[in-house]
């Protein structure tokens, strides 16, 4: 017949995890651990998107539940436990890193171009501007006379005297090129339906001058050789959104 012995499990018992009691002979088994390791491997797609980052703070989780103090026996699990936590860490802080420094790349370039379109509306060059407003794979060729383009036909002409009577473009007109618009809020760069965005608010700091503040929206669209580049969606001046409780 068996002894008591003989009977005992040859492998780990589930520990307080599982809702087993556990065996003094075998270490108990903390599945905590090995949920760390999965994602501790899974924190890797932080580095593809932002909204994944979040697998490393589960992992995170999960390892300092298995890493808690032990009595007795080593648990079966703290191993994976320290391995999915030193993956978790790097490659969260890694795709955070990758993050930040694309969105600070981004809100620059947003700036710079957002300033350089002031820049040429204000010198009056209504023709360039317009051509900013549109998709890459809409501009002209570089080699090709815009006025030309525009003076070929009704529609294009009516769109750009449109254009150029546009209150804010004339208000940019007189207010003149060379204004040092200060930014009122910082860049806010964000992604809408996938396509990465970017919000301004730029200040005049002529108080006595028109516009006061001016609000622009621009997209980030590629082009047909693969190259990223910003336009202008919107330029307009500032308006306070309303809220409910205001309308209220």
């Amino acid at each position: 017949m068996p002894t008591d012995a003989e009977l005992k499990p040859i492998v780990p018992m589930m520990g307080a995890e599982g809702g087993f009691e556990e065996d003094e002979s075998v270490p108990p088994l903390r599945i905590s651990g090995f949920l760390c390791l999965l994602f501790g491997l899974l924190s890797a797609l932080g580095i593809i998107g932002y909204p994944m980052l979040v697998t490393a703070v589960i992992a995170i989780a999960f390892g300092l539940v298995a890493l808690r103090p032990w009595d007795k026996q080593k648990p079966v699990g703290v191993t994976p436990a320290r391995i999915g936590l030193v993956m978790a860490v790097a490659f969260g802080s890694c795709g955070f890193l990758v993050h930040t420094l694309k969105t600070r790349t981004l809100a620059n370039q947003a700036e710079y171009f957002a300033r350089q379109y002031l820049d040429v509306i204000a010198n009056g060059e209504f023709a360039i501007a317009m051509e900013l407003k549109k998709e890459p794979v809409n501009r002209l060729p570089l080699h090709m006379p815009l006025m030309d383009h525009y003076q070929s036909s009704e529609e294009n002409m009516q769109s750009l005297t449109e254009f150029e009577a546009d209150g804010i473009n004339q208000q940019l007109v007189d207010a003149g090129p060379g204004v040092p618009w200060e930014l009122g809020e910082p860049v806010r760069v964000f992604q809408y339906y996938g396509m990465q965005q970017a919000e301004l608010l730029f200040l005049n700091p002529n108080p006595n001058q028109e516009p006061k503040k001016i609000y622009m929206l621009m997209k980030y669209d590629i082009d047909p050789e693969g190259v990223g580049q910003w336009r202008v969606d919107q330029c307009r001046p500032y308006m306070k959104r309303l809220v409910a409780e205001s309308v209220l």
